[in-house]
């Protein structure tokens, strides 16, 4: 047993180890961290070179077609996003079909469509390719676009079952069935698992309406989820392009004083646009591991053309279970970077 070296509370079991001090718990930690690691990150005042950024320029030989261009851009996204999707839900019914069993059943606390949004998420890959290739950036109306052609394609199913659906004689259901009552007769026969296995199992009734209801929301988040995914990625303005990941580098180290003064000094640097610099400063700290309390990551993405660049500096603290973010700060920059 040991006493944490903050609080002095003695510690039984679990607590939190920073080096060769033992705390009971990550307030405690930070409690005793923090100050020296703020003071000396607010302090640091480097000596570095300003890099001057280029003056900004159009790509394209024609203003006017690359704004025609990119108009044309979202709305083609969108295309591609339906017609993928559209595709793949029916290529999805079929599977399902031959198995016997719904993605879209499953569903945590009966309620909630994870299945639904898995389904959604699955069909919207077109969505996904589409922003990336054409390098289009996801605006409202794609997200629009996905959130309803998702729902709408989670009815889709039933009419793919009404008109290829047979009775035991071989009769097709269309002939003795309206498309209304058939999606009444399927929702409201749908069966609700309240615990483990079939014998827990109950008709729906009239909840099934409400089961239908969220597996649409489910489809809808679903697509939401990939569209935002598909945009998350840096993107240069200047060339219309998104960047490629140019490198991330992590080291840590235990030392609060040592490592406010890098992340001080890799924000001096990069506040002129020296991100070499910055590299070379984080790799001159701590370790290239995750075990120690502080941890301190820097992440760029380019533009292969203008060579436009963001710079992401990101400070962690180890946790009892995985590392939590302290702070994060992105600078745009400009020229090459070399990520070792």
């Amino acid at each position: 047993m040991a006493n944490c070296a903050q609080c002095d509370k003695r510690i039984l079991l679990g607590g939190l180890k920073v080096g060769e001090t033992r705390f009971c718990s990550e307030a405690c930690a930070d409690a005793a961290q923090l100050p020296a690691f703020t003071a000396a990150m607010e302090s640091t005042k480097v000596q570095t070179t300003p890099v001057p950024m280029p003056s900004a320029m159009r790509t394209g030989p024609d203003d006017s077609m690359l704004v025609d261009r990119e108009g044309a851009k979202p709305g083609l996204v969108i295309a591609i996003g339906i017609l993928v999707a559209l595709l793949l839900s029916v290529g999805l019914h079929a599977i399902e079909s031959s198995i016997e069993a719904q993605l879209r059943g499953l569903n945590f606390a009966v309620i909630l469509p994870v299945g639904a949004a898995l389904n959604g998420a699955i069909i919207s890959v077109g969505y996904f390719a589409a922003i990336r290739l054409l390098d289009s950036p996801p605006r409202i109306m794609t997200f629009i676009a996905a959130c309803i052609s998702a729902a709408l394609l989670c009815w889709l199913t039933f009419a793919i079952s009404y008109y290829t659906m047979t009775d035991e004689d071989g009769t097709p259901v269309r002939e003795f069935l309206s498309f209304t009552e058939f999606m009444q007769v399927i929702i409201e026969n749908s069966e609700i698992s309240l615990g483990r296995g079939k014998k827990s199992a109950v008709t729906a009734g009239g909840w099934g309406y409400a089961l239908y209801a969220a597996d649409c929301i489910g489809f809808a988040l679903g697509a939401w989820f990939v569209v935002r995914a598909a945009g998350a990625k840096p993107f240069c303005a200047k060339c219309g392009r998104f960047m490629a990941k140019l490198g991330r580098i992590m080291r840590t180290g235990n030392d609060p004083s040592e490592a406010g003064a890098t992340v001080g000094a890799m924000y001096e640097h990069l506040g002129v646009n020296n991100a070499q610099r910055a590299v070379e400063t984080l790799n001159a700290f701590g370790e290239p591991n995750e075990k120690s309390f502080f941890g301190i990551t820097l992440e760029c993405h380019g533009c292969p053309m203008c060579k436009d660049h963001t710079a992401v500096v990101t400070t962690t603290l180890a946790g009892a279970k995985a590392r939590r973010e302290l702070q994060a700060a992105e600078y745009p920059g400009n020229g090459e970077i070399r990520m070792r």
